[in-house]
């Protein structure tokens, strides 16, 4: 098992990346799917499960996210689950869903937001939440926080449907811009 950049380059300890595996279980092909087949495999047999994690000093191995959930900004790379578990550190917030809006490569960060019950929305919100983002990489801050009153979710509100979220978020007109 490795983690590795878009290029299937290996990634160092605490680096985001995707997850690829290699064994006699992984080396087969999907059936009458050569397409398939090939994007799913780096050369050197490493097959590529579309899954985002890291391996820490000690070399365990941290699942994120979905890599089809990453957003493309023009400053890289974005894995939502690291942003939403950002977002997730402000005491109001109960939970949140964050996508890319826009076209591939030119996506803004969007984080979509639960608040606690009886917590009111307040104009320093948006200023708070990105405080709360301090550790993240410039390109990971949201550039739109919007406060909602229902995340679509599956698994009993344990994960958000972001193609839902973003969809809702396009057809409903919800960015400030």
């Amino acid at each position: 098992m490795a983690v590795v950049n878009e290029c299937g380059e290996r990634l160092g300890p605490g680096e985001v990346g995707e997850i690829v595996v290699r064994s006699a279980m992984s080396s087969g092909s999907y059936w009458n799917l050569p397409d398939k087949t090939e994007q799913a495999f780096f050369s050197g047999g490493w097959f590529r499960p579309n899954d985002i994690g890291y391996i820490d000093h000690e070399g365990f191995l941290f699942y994120l996210d979905r890599a089809n959930d990453r957003i493309t900004t023009a400053e890289g790379v974005v894995y939502p689950h690291v942003v939403e578990t950002a977002v997730l550190r402000h005491a109001d917030v109960s939970n949140c869903g964050v996508v890319g809006i826009g076209e591939n490569g030119q996506q803004a960060v969007v984080a979509a937001l639960l608040l606690k019950k009886g917590v009111k929305r307040n104009p320093a919100l948006a200023s708070e939440i990105i405080a709360a983002c301090k550790s993240l990489a410039g390109h990971e801050v949201p550039r739109d926080i919007i406060v909602v009153d229902e995340l679509p979710t599956v698994l009993g509100g344990a994960k958000v449907q972001r193609e839902v979220l973003k969809q809702r978020i396009v057809e409903q007109g919800m960015l400030s811009r």
